[in-house]
């Protein structure tokens, strides 16, 4: 005989090892947990002794899923015996088959066999179930031998399904069934298979049926489709079940076939069954008056009763049920599927019960009184769902009538079906799309058809060209930055993993982890080209833009682009409406004949279209939606709201189009002009049919060389499109010296640059005329009177210059001559008072260190310091050149200035103390905030983009460091961004003095056998002369504030340092940064005159900063000083004569010299500029130059400035 047993949930067969076993096919079961092999499952331990059929010996495999015990309808047998099954009413096993196994092979060779006509018989023991999981262990068992009890208390879930499940095959009790104390049940119609319960006389009392105490328990079995209970052997004991009727215990009278039981009171008790329960109850009749896609109004006759009192109120209860269903077909009294609506017995009647508070009062003829139906909406309701539904009445104990309807049926009329799913686009050339869809998860209806809609977008072209970006800097910005969407987007359901992995059905073992694609050299240079246009996107000078590698729900990949309302901006996309009922849609199409709007009405098995005669690389929004069938009483402006769902839609872009962006008809005209060069007069027409639009060209112009050496490297100058348009469809290139040249013009649409059209220019010598010799002679005549007459004018002068003009420094030193020995002095500190604590990087001699200094300042035992050291190979020069820089700083003691802490100059290696700066250089800095820059860049707090206060601050802080070194009568000569270190708190100080050349050995040029030179932070006359001097000094200041502006971009992008050279000695400086502050780049263009008594101070320059700075900086500068008030005073009693002497500064010597135009329109350089505008007398100066006022609010960490205008 068979024990009740505990079937373990069955797994998925599966490959755990590519050496080891075949792939096998997965079926989907709801109770798979992993992926095994056939050897992993038929190897499983079984589970405890206690717990199992003493006859299953191993799990098996069914239909591809290990399982222990075989379900319904399946028997165990094992391959080794041939089995055969015996037919019949119970079709039992013949005798050592199926139950019996060799003590071999069982475990290689056990299987499920289906049974004929799912007859199967399995014996298990009685038992007493007391929980849903207790019943498991009777899963598949037909008959039961022995009591069999079954008393629930409290159970989760809906139980009586599980019941069903589990004991849903028992065909036969031989013993007793018992159910007591069972709070959950409320019929006994999970036995759904029951029809034999033999009572064993000597057990039990000789019960067969107990059923005692079951406070929900309704109804035993619904007789009407159960049939009948053939009990013989014992008889019945059914008491305390407060609501199951007699009339229903009743039928069980006729089904006892025992002597003994005569069906007294003793054994079924009329009293104390159904006590509680209305077990009378009259027939209401229940109709469906009005129907809605979401609603349906119920009526019901009124329940008469002789006293209005004893009734409580109906309770109205309703399901979907697209089959017929039961009353209390898997109900329990824990958990009910059916929806409940209470009407209550004052909404009933429509007026309070409080009423009628008069016992006396008659009450007999309420049914003429209330004759009345009654009303109730329910709602919500899913549309073109059928569901069930009935009303009973609530009445008081002293009522034993009650009413109740039968269960009536109704669908719900149709609505609006949700939109299509999973609409996505496949590219299959520039001129076509494949459209794929599935159909709506909630069609509402019937679906008749697809409405489908393409709609041709178009680029926001005045809002793109008003941006001027450099677009031949970045021809992919545009193609990059603009990105479409879906309108609608499914993640994957979560993958239960384990041992193997389960994926789409089937199963696979785990792969090894595959190298990441997230930062791969395409995405970088994908990234880099959209920095900077991004950046100008931004209302303020730098925001920066929301990072697009952020994860989306489930599996779905996210989009580098901006958000929706950007797209709108760039993308100008074409409003839809819904589908209109009977309305006739046209196609258009464009001058092109390419799609404008194109609509097709597809049936309701048509998931997927292909789409051709599209324009390349344009913007298509396609929607589609579901509409479905009309059906009966759904009236007709119903119909034609909702016959439609709302769309499902995504923009999407075509292909580019190979070959098509390059212009037609390219021409260059040499024109002669009076001038010493002539110019060139490029003309050609645009692309006929370009991959979007033209933004700008490239025109590229490059000398030809006669000889076999490479040629130059060329110019070249962005024109925008509007530009081209309105020079004309034309561009001049002035100022060509004689010779060879290649002109190449590549047109920059939105998909980027397109193919270049060359044509080829030759200048010829120019001669001098014959008879005009005369003339040279008298022009260089001229030039030598005005030598001389300068001269003596600056003689003249020399003796009425004012001192602060005749102590202006004229500096240059030559670095060869430096001193060859150091003196140790009272800067040296001991070797030990040093101690490392961390690797900073690497500088120009070697290693720096952060490091602990004890007693190196008063007052503080430790101090935290840079510790720079020199490299263990260097030479003695080197380390003398090492010392004889640091040794500089001695003379420096100002705030906005890099302190020298100490030297350590005896032993090796040198070490040379200075103030810690913990953020290092502001290159880095301002390299670290840029939008996506690289994580292992220093940073403090999250890497935004400096503000225009937190720039200004940097800027005042500079100029004022440098104020100090001016008064002290040193030039400094390379000052730039990566020679000022930011500290802490974003302070920012000048410091090393050429100890960070060999770091950033880019940014200088080594010219002929001459040291490195930093020619892009470098003046005119410093160029031209070697003059370095205050002045200089200026320019350089005017370089690092583009540098800021820019975020540490490279001055002078696009030029080689020799181009660099001559562009800035012929009078070129760099234009504004997009976006840049007027405030900021008038302060760049009056340090960038070209003579160097026309550039403000660097007290000047503090001055006119001042009002912006935060409170604190008036109590740590050199400006608010007693020395610098007073070198402020002297300067600006001649500030007025130098102001009339700064009128205009050409920036256009490339326009009228090399004819390059770096930064974006031709003849922007050409022009004239106002210079020193901005740089009026304000009332600020006075302002700054006040005594000082008490400190206000402390400095704010992040460096943040109020907010000023600019």
């Amino acid at each position: 005989m068979r024990r009740g047993h505990t079937a373990p949930a069955p797994h998925r067969l599966g490959t755990v090892s590519a050496n080891e076993h075949e792939q096998s096919r997965v079926v989907r079961t709801p109770l798979a947990r992993r992926c095994v092999s056939e050897h992993e499952c038929r190897s499983m331990p079984t589970p405890p002794p206690g717990a199992v059929d003493p006859s299953i010996h191993a799990y098996k495999i069914l239909n591809n899923t290990c399982v222990y015990i075989c379900p319904s309808g399946y028997t165990e047998v094992s391959g080794t015996v041939l089995c055969s099954l015996v037919p019949g009413a119970n079709a039992v096993l013949q005798k050592g088959c199926g139950h019996s196994h060799p003590k071999t092979g069982d475990k290689a060779t056990a299987r499920c066999m289906s049974c004929p006509d799912a007859r199967c018989k399995r014996e298990c023991n009685g038992a007493r179930i007391d929980s849903v999981a207790a019943a498991e262990q009777f899963r598949g068992c037909t008959h039961i031998k022995g009591t069999f009890e079954i008393s629930l208390r409290a159970t989760g879930g809906n139980a009586m399904a599980a019941l069903e499940d589990s004991l849903g095959e028992i065909r036969e009790i031989v013993g007793c069934l018992k159910v007591t104390r069972s709070y959950t049940l409320i019929s006994l119609m999970f036995l759904k298979k029951l029809k034999t319960i033999i009572g064993v006389p000597t057990e039990n009392k000789g019960q067969a049926l107990h059923v005692f105490n079951n406070p929900n328990l309704e109804i035993l079995w619904d007789w009407s489709t159960f049939g009948d209970l053939n009990i013989t052997g014992g008889s019945l004991y059914i008491h305390l079940n407060p609501k199951l009727c007699y009339f229903q215990i009743l039928p069980l009278q006729r089904m006892t076939h025992n002597p003994r039981s005569n069906f007294t009171e003793i054994e079924v008790s009329e009293d104390n069954n159904g006590d509680q329960a209305s077990c009378s109850p009259k027939t209401l009749q229940l109709t469906v008056t009005l129907l809605r896609y979401d609603a349906a109004l119920l009526q019901w006759d009124t329940y008469c009763v002789s006293d209005i009192r004893k009734l409580l109120g109906y309770s109205i209860y309703y399901i979907t049920a697209e089959k017929n269903v039961t009353l209390y077909g898997q109900r329990d009294a824990c958990s009910d599927s059916w929806n409940v609506l209470d009407v209550t017995i004052d909404e009933a009647r429509g007026h309070n019960t409080t009423a009628i508070e008069d016992p006396t009062l008659e009450l007999t003829d309420i049914c003429n009184q209330q004759n009345q139906p009654q009303f109730k909406i329910i709602r919500p309701l899913i549309p073109f769902t059928r569901y069930a539904a009935y009303v009973k009445t609530y009445t008081t104990q002293q009522d034993k009538m009650g009413a109740q309807s039968p269960i009536i049926y109704f669908r719900t009329l149709p609505g609006r079906p949700s939109p299509p799913a999973g609409l996505v686009v496949e590219s299959t050339g520039p001129h076509s799309v494949k459209l794929k869809w599935s159909p709506p998860i909630m069609p509402n209806g019937t679906i008749m058809l697809y409405h489908v809609k393409i709609q041709a977008n178009s680029y926001n072209r005045p809002k793109i060209l008003a941006w001027r970006n450099n677009y031949c800097g970045n021809p992919n910005a545009l193609a990059s930055i603009i990105a479409g969407g879906r309108g609608e987007i499914t993640p994957e359901k979560e993958e239960a993993k384990a041992t193997g992995d389960v994926k789409n059905g089937s199963c696979s073992c785990k792969e090894e982890s595959r190298p990441s694609t997230k930062f791969t050299t395409r995405a970088e240079e994908e990234r880099d080209e959209t920095i900077n246009f991004e950046n100008e996107l931004q209302n303020g000078v730098y925001i920066k833009s929301e990072r697009a590698n952020r994860e989306s729900a489930g599996n779905v990949r996210a989009r580098r682009s901006i958000d929706f309302t950007l797209n709108s901006m760039l993308v100008i996309l074409t409003e839809n409406s819904d589908p209109v009922l009977g309305f006739n849609y046209t196609n258009s199409t464009d001058r092109d004949g390419y799609v404008q709007s194109l609509y097709y009405q597809l049936s309701s098995n048509t998931t997927s279209l292909s789409v051709h005669d599209m324009r390349h690389f344009t913007w298509y929004t396609v929607n589609v939606w579901a509409c479905r069938h009309s059906e009966e009483n759904e009236q007709e402006s119903a119909y034609a709201d909702l016959w439609c769902s709302k769309r499902a839609y995504n923009i999407f872009r075509t292909q580019e189009l190979a070959n098509a962006d390059v212009v037609k008809n390219l021409h260059a005209e040499v024109i002669a002009s009076n001038k010493t060069l002539p110019d060139v007069n490029v003309t050609w027409e645009p692309p006929h049919n370009p991959n979007g639009f033209v933004v700008a060209y490239n025109v590229h112009y490059t000398p030809i060389e006669d000889s076999n050496e490479a040629p130059d490297v060329g110019l070249q100058t962005c024109l925008m499109a509007d530009d081209y348009e309105s020079n004309g469809r034309s561009h001049m290139i002035r100022n060509l010296h004689a010779g060879n040249y290649s002109i190449r013009v590549i047109p920059i649409t939105v998909s980027g640059a397109g193919n270049g059209s060359d044509i080829y220019v030759y200048i010829p010598e120019r001669t001098l005329e014959s008879g005009y010799e005369w003339v040279w002679g008298l022009v260089g005549g001229c030039l030598a009177m005005a030598l001389v007459a300068g001269g003596g004018v600056w003689y003249a002068r020399r003796g009425v210059l004012s001192p602060a003009e005749a102590n202006k420094l004229i500096a240059s030193v030559n670095p060869e001559y430096v001193p060859t020995v150091y003196v140790p002095d009272e800067w040296e500190v001991p070797r030990t008072s040093i101690q490392f604590v961390r690797e900073l990087g690497q500088g120009s001699f070697g290693m720096v260190y952060e490091g602990i200094a004890k007693n190196i300042e008063k007052g503080k035992p430790e101090t935290r310091c840079a510790v720079k050291t020199v490299n263990e190979h260097a030479t003695d020069r080197e380390r003398i050149e090492f010392l004889n820089e640091a040794s500089v700083m001695k003379a420096f003691d100002t705030f906005h200035v890099v302190r020298l802490l100490g030297v350590v100059s005896r032993g090796q290696p040198t070490l040379v103390v200075m103030e810690l700066m913990e953020l290092g250089d502001l290159k880095t800095y301002l390299r670290s905030h840029r939008p996506d820059a690289e994580v292992d860049l220093p940073r403090k707090g999250p890497a935004n983009p400096p503000t225009l206060q937190n720039i200004l601050q940097m800027a005042i802080e500079i100029a004022d460091g440098m104020a100090y070194l001016s008064a002290k009568k040193f030039v400094h000569r390379d000052l730039a961004a990566r020679n000022c270190m930011v500290a802490g708190d974003l302070t920012v100080k000048v410091g090393d003095f050429g100890m960070t050349r060999d770091i950033y050995e880019t940014d200088y040029y080594r010219k002929g056998t001459k040291g490195l030179l930093p020619v892009r932070w470098m003046s005119p006359e410093s160029l031209k002369d070697g003059v370095f001097s205050s002045g200089s000094d200026v320019w350089s200041y005017g370089v690092v504030l583009w540098e800021m502006a820019t975020l540490a971009m490279q001055p002078y992008q696009g030029l080689s340092n020799e181009q660099v050279v001559r562009y800035v000695v012929s009078g070129g400086v760099m234009e504004r940064p997009e976006h840049c502050p007027d405030r900021l780049y008038e302060l760049m263009r009056a340090c960038w005159a070209h003579r160097a008594h026309q550039r403000p101070s660097f007290l000047r320059l503090v001055a006119d900063l001042a009002p912006n700075a935060h409170p604190s900086f008036r109590h740590r500068s050199f400006f608010h000083t007693p020395q610098g008030q007073e070198m402020y005073a002297l300067q600006r009693s001649t500030a007025a004569d130098e102001e009339q002497e700064m009128p205009e500064v050409n920036v256009g010597a490339v326009a009228t010299g090399s004819g390059s135009n770096l930064f974006g329109v031709s003849g922007r350089l050409a022009s004239w500029v106002r210079e020193l505008s901005s740089l009026r007398s304000r009332t600020s100066d006075d302002a700054a130059a006040e005594p000082l006022q008490p400190v206000g609010a402390p400095r704010p960490a992040n460096g943040d400035l109020p907010t000023t205008g600019c």
